[in-house]
C-alpha cells in the first residue's frame, strides 16, 4: 500500500512534541498537537477553551520563541492546531499520520495507544518518539491494524536542526511501513533515517550511553577540568563544539541520566553497565541532581551563567569546581593535546598523534576514543547488524563527524585492537577474526562508489541508498580536468563537471573565483552537460575570504575592493546565464545567500 501524508497528529507538546509538530509544518503538513487539560482549572476556567488548551498553547508559544527557530518561516505557524486530549482527541480520525511525544512512562502511552486504537482511521501510521522503552512493549494488546502500521519514529533535539530519524520497528510491523519511513525522512522531513533494532537505547543513545558516562570515568581518573574536557571533546576530535559538558547542560542532565537508568535497567549483560553498577554516582552529578541544577532549563548545571560582564564586555561564565562543587569563572585552559590539533589538519593522523602524548590529556583521548571504539564493536550485531548504522547513528544524532567505524579505520584495525590490549578493553572475536584474515578498513571506495565490510558475506558491500551517490574522495586519484590551491574540477562522469572548493574552511577568495571562470570555460567549449558546485567538507563555505578584504580595506585601496565584488557579482551571473545547467549542491554550514543558477 502506498502511504501518503497530508495531515498529522502530535501527541504531546512538550520541548520535543512541539519542535516535532514545527518541522511538521515545515514539511508542508497540516498538524494537529494535543495535550492534557491543565489540573490547576477552576469551575469557571474549566468550560473555557482556552484554558484547556493552556498547556498546548504555551507549548507552542515557547516553540516560536526559541533560538534556533523550529520553523524555516513563522508563517507556518498558521498549519499548527492546538487542542487537548479530552475535547479533541477524536480529530486524530483525519490524521495520516499519528506521533506520541508524551512522558516515557509505559502505562501513559500505552493508555494513549488504545484511544488511538479506537479513533484512528484504518491504515493510518502511528509512531512513538520514545527514546528507549521497547517498540515491542507499546504494541502489546492493539488491533492487528494497528501493529502492523505502528514503529518508532525517534527524532532528535531540537527536531529541525538533529538529522538523526532512527525508525524502530516491532516484529508486526508491515515491511511496507518500515520502507515508506526510511524514504520519507529522507525525501520529505530532510533526515538521515537510519534503521534501528527494538533494543534498549535504539543505537545512537546506546553508544552515547558509553561516550557520555566514559567521559565523566576519565574526568575523575585524570584529575580534569569541565572547561579541559570540553576543549579536548570538541572539534580536535572531530566531536561538536559545545565539548561533553556543555552538551549535558543543553540536553538537560535529568534525561542523560534517565538513559543511562534505562541501558541499566535493561542491558544487564552489557559490560559497561557491569561497571557502572558498582561505581558510586561522580558526586558532582548527585550534587547537581539533588539541587535540581539541570542544565539550561533551570539556569544553571556544570556552567551558569552570569549578568556580569567581562573586560571585553561578554557575559561572565561560572563552571562548576568538581572537587570543590562551587561555581568559579570559567578558565581557557591550555591543553597540550589540543595544541597538537591545532597544528595537525589530518584528522587521521591528529589523533594518532594526540594519543601518542604521554600527558594525562593525551591518555584521556586514548581511553575515550579507543573505549567507545571497543564498545560500539561489541555492540554487534545485538542493536545492528551492520556498522554504518551506527556510524551514521552517532554523526546524524550526536553531529560526530566520523562514526565509531571511521574511528577505526583513522587510527587502524590492528592498532585499535593493539591499544584495547593496552588498556584494557576487549574487543570482540569477530574483528580479531576479521584482522587476521587480512582487514585492514571497514570501508573503502570501488567503482566510484563507498562500500562497507559486511560481517555476514566477509566482504564489502555498497551501502544501501547510496547506488547512486557521489563521492568526490573517489575522484581523487584521478586527474583534475583543472586545479588551483583553492579548487579542483573533476570529471564525475556523465558529461558533468564538479566544481570543488578545498580553501581553508573553503573560504571563497581570488582562486575559487578564476576556477569558476575556468569550469564555465571548459564547459562551453567541450561536450559537457553541466556544472555541480559541490564537496563533502564540514564547511560548504563560510563566505568570503575576509582575510583579503581586510588587506584592500587596510590599503583603502577601494577601487580594488569594488573590483573585487564587482568581479564576483559578474562570475555569479555567468553562472546563473550559462549555456549549460549549474547546480549548487550546498551542505553542511553554508555562510550568506547561495544564487540559484
Amino acid at each position: 500500500m502506498t502511504h501518503r501524508i497530508k495531515k498529522a497528529a502530535v501527541l504531546g507538546s512538550g520541548v520535543m512534541g512541539s519542535g516535532i509538530a514545527c518541522h511538521l509544518a515545515n514539511a508542508g503538513l497540516e498538524v494537529i498537537m494535543l495535550d492534557i487539560v491543565p489540573f490547576d482549572l477552576d469551575e469557571k476556567q474549566k468550560s473555557i477553551k482556552a484554558f484547556r488548551n493552556r498547556i498546548a498553547d504555551t507549548s507552542l508559544a515557547n516553540a516560536l520563541k526559541s533560538k534556533p527557530a523550529p520553523l524555516y518561516d513563522s508563517e507556518f505557524a498558521s498549519r499548527i492546531t492546538t487542542g487537548n486530549f479530552d475535547d479533541d482527541f477524536d480529530k486524530i480520525s483525519s490524521c495520516d499520520w499519528i506521533i506520541e511525544v508524551v512522558i516515557e512512562k509505559l502505562e501513559i502511552k500505552r493508555q494513549i495507544f488504545e484511544k488511538v486504537d479506537h479513533l484512528r482511521k484504518p491504515a493510518s501510521l502511528v509512531t512513538s518518539n520514545t527514546s528507549g522503552i521497547p517498540i515491542s512493549q507499546l504494541a502489546e494488546g492493539r488491533s492487528d491494524d494497528f501493529k502492523k502500521n505502528f514503529c518508532g519514529t525517534h527524532f532528535f533535539n531540537p527536531a529541525r536542526y538533529m538529522a538523526l530519524f532512527e525508525v524502530i520497528p516491532h516484529a508486526g510491523t508491515d515491511t511496507d511501513v518500515i520502507n515508506f519511513w526510511m524514504n520519507y525522512a529522507e525525501v520529505h522531513l530532510g533526515k538521515k533515517a537510519v534503521l534501528c533494532k527494538d533494543t534498549p537505547a535504539f543505537i545512537a543513545n546506546r553508544i552515547g550511553f558509553y561516550s557520555g558516562n566514559k567521559v565523566g570515568e576519565l574526568t575523575e581518573k585524570y584529575g580534569l577540568t569541565i572547561e579541559e574536557v570540553d576543549k579536548i571533546t570538541g572539534e580536535p576530535i572531530g566531536w561538536p563544539n559545545t565539548g561533553s559538558y556543555r552538551l549535558l547542560d543543553l540536553v538537560g542532565l535529568d534525561t542523560s541520566v534517565k538513559v543511562t537508568q534505562g541501558v541499566i535497567d535493561n542491558c544487564p549483560e552489557d559490560e559497561y553497565v557491569k561497571i557502572l553498577k558498582n561505581r558510586p554516582v561522580p558526586k558532582a552529578t548527585q550534587f547537581l541532581l539533588d539541587n535540581k541544577f539541570l542544565g539550561d532549563k533551570s539556569g544553571k548545571g556544570f556552567y551558569k551563567k552570569t549578568d556580569q560582564r567581562d573586560e571585553k564586555g561578554g557575559r561572565v561564565i561560572l563552571a562548576l569546581d568538581l572537587n570543590t562543587l562551587e561555581y568559579k569563572p570559567a578558565q581557557k585552559p591550555m591543553i597540550p593535546v589540543v595544541g597538537i590539533a591545532k597544528k595537525v589538519e589530518l584528522m587521521d593522523k591528529r589523533l594518532k598523534d594526540m594519543m601518542a602524548s604521554d600527558e594525562k590529556s593525551g591518555h584521556f583521548v586514548r581511553d575515550l576514543l579507543v573505549g567507545m571504539m571497543s564498545y560500539a564493536a561489541n555492540r554487534i550485531a545485538e542493536i545492528s547488524d551492520n556498522i554504518y548504522s551506527l556510524d551514521n547513528a552517532m554523526k546524524a544524532g550526536y553531529a560526530w563527524s566520523y562514526g565509531p567505524f571511521e574511528y577505526w579505520d583513522m587510527i587502524g584495525i590492528q592498532e585499535t585492537i593493539a591499544l584495547a590490549e593496552q588498556i584494557g578493553e576487549k574487543t570482540p572475536d569477530w574483528i580479531r577474526s576479521a584482522a587476521d584474515k587480512g582487514l585492514t578498513s571497514f570501508y573503502k571506495s570501488e567503482g566510484g562508489k563507498k562500500k562497507y565490510y559486511d560481517l555476514k558475506s566477509e566482504s564489502y558491500k555498497v551501502i544501501p541508498g547510496t547506488e547512486s551517490n557521489i563521492h568526490l574522495d573517489n575522484f581523487r586519484s584521478n586527474t583534475p580536468v583543472y586545479k588551483n590551491s583553492e579548487c579542483i574540477i573533476h570529471d564525475i562522469g556523465d558529461g558533468v563537471l564538479c566544481f570543488e572548493f578545498i580553501s581553508k574552511s573553503n573560504a571563497i577568495g581570488d582562486g575559487i573565483g578564476q576556477g569558476a571562470i575556468e569550469a564555465l570555460n571548459i564547459a562551453q567549449a567541450g561536450d559537457w552537460a553541466g556544472i555541480v558546485i559541490g564537496n563533502n567538507a564540514k564547511n560548504f563555505t563560510v563566505g568570503a575570504n575576509l582575510m583579503n578584504v581586510a588587506m584592500v580595506a587596510m590599503q583603502k585601496d577601494f577601487a580594488k575592493l569594488e573590483e573585487m565584488v564587482h568581479g564576483f557579482q559578474q562570475i555569479n551571473m555567468a553562472m546563473r546565464y550559462a549555456p549549460v545547467p549549474v547546480v549548487t549542491a550546498t551542505q553542511g554550514y553554508v555562510f550568506g545567500e547561495v544564487a540559484r543558477f
